[in-house]
């Protein structure tokens, strides 16, 4: 796949032009007017992506990159350099991520007609119309347009999804955080060891709170109690501190489940919910894999119908965060519930609990403006997942974050 020279994407940049080498790239180590200048731990990237692209040997790429290391910088500034640019579908596992992910690649100005930025479920799915309107079936399209995906957040793939979106033949660049903790509930973790890595911290990032405690979390595995910025910081206080947020925006995290659940009442209760049972508005979490509902470990949704299936269950329509609509059974003895039901005690329902406070483990490739963090460690945790688990919690804040620990 050629490469060109990136086009201006505004007047006024005052680097100079110097005159690209035989494969595009920049001479000198100068970037041509219009481009942005990349690290030379980004440029190893960027280098590496362009070779699995011209040499077209295997389908799929994993690039895996810390937080502030600038993944989206080197993907835009890759695309933007292709010659004969495909059509590329942007896909995220959350519509809030893909959301996000298309911001940064439109002020790229990365994007073009006939692209795709949205959900996986969007762009690999579509509903199964022989299915009943109280049950919703979705299957897996024929095919897709885009002739290449990048898949960001890509550690929050499971592999029944990434066998999906693998079936189709595209090449892929999957993009993650390394650093995280393993996907829940699932061996497989697409990012435990990628192919390429960025892991050199941009200056300008380090200016971030976040980042800087992410930085922290994962290097050192302390963070001291401390005011680190506007609305970032750690404290010792649990009963006033955690409640500043706005509670229909803010992620709470833990560690254990008896946490979660106290958590979940508390939120529900200052949210003057007074019913011990779900009811249409309430945030909710899928706990188990179904396929033919394609919803999957983790992901979150809104309740927007609820009516009586028998003994045992709720007949239930949940808007997923994924923009995929769940119409099904749900089991009642579920929620509130401090494990997980096995297959046989599910009796058929799907298996969902309330999604206001969540374990950090549950919340992997999930993203908020505000979050709160509960410090907890379990004694069988080593150094290494502690380090991970800390680090996890705190990436999943994009503007606010209060910690609560000793």
């Amino acid at each position: 796949m050629p490469l060109r020279k990136p086009r201006a994407r505004s007047k006024g940049r005052a680097e100079s032009a110097p005159t690209p080498s035989a494969d595009g790239h920049k001479a000198g180590g100068r970037v041509p007017r219009g481009g942005i200048a990349l690290t030379p731990d980004q440029e190893r990237a960027q280098e590496a992506i362009f070779g699995w692209l011209r040499a077209k040997g295997k389908q799929v790429l994993t690039l895996g990159g810390f937080a502030g290391t600038g993944k989206t910088t080197v993907i835009a500034e890759t695309i933007n350099r292709l010659e004969d640019r495909p059509s590329i579908g942007f896909c995220c596992f959350t519509g809030k991520a893909a959301d996000v992910l298309r911001s940064k690649i439109v002020a790229a100005d990365a994007l073009q007609g006939g692209d795709y930025v949205g959900t996986i479920h969007g762009l690999i799915y579509e509903l199964d119309e022989d299915a009943g309107k109280k049950t919703l079936r979705w299957r897996k399209r024929e095919r897709i347009r885009p002739d290449l995906l990048v898949v960001d957040e890509a550690s929050m793939v499971s592999n029944d999804i990434w066998n999906d979106l693998c079936s189709f033949g595209v090449p892929i660049l999957a993009v993650g955080d390394h650093g995280q903790l393993p996907p829940v509930g699932d061996r497989y973790n697409l990012m435990e060891n990628p192919d390429v890595r960025l892991e050199i911290i941009h200056r300008q990032a380090q200016a971030s709170p976040i980042v800087r405690l992410s930085m922290m979390a994962r290097l050192e595995g302390t963070i001291p109690v401390g005011d680190y910025g506007p609305g970032v910081l750690k404290t010792r206080d649990a009963a006033d501190a955690p409640w500043r947020m706005p509670l229909g925006k803010t992620m709470f995290l833990c560690g254990r489940n008896r946490t979660r659940i106290a958590l979940n009442a508390e939120i529900r209760r200052r949210l003057d919910i007074e019913s011990v049972e779900p009811v249409v508005g309430d945030r909710v979490i899928c706990l188990r894999n179904s396929r033919k509902h394609k919803v999957f470990n983790g992901m979150l949704g809104s309740v927007e119908s609820l009516s009586p299936a028998g003994e045992q269950c709720w007949s239930a329509e949940i808007a997923m965060d994924s923009d995929i609509r769940f119409g099904g059974n749900i089991l009642r003895a579920q929620f509130g519930l401090d494990r997980t039901l096995d297959f046989e005690e599910a009796q058929g329902g799907c298996l969902f609990d309330w999604g206001y406070a969540l374990t950090v483990h549950k919340a992997q490739g999930s993203e908020a403006p505000h979050v709160v963090l509960f410090e907890e460690r379990f004694s069988q945790m080593t150094d290494d997942e502690w380090r991970r688990w800390l680090y996890t919690g705190v990436t999943r804040a994009s503007r606010d974050l209060v910690i609560i620990g000793a």
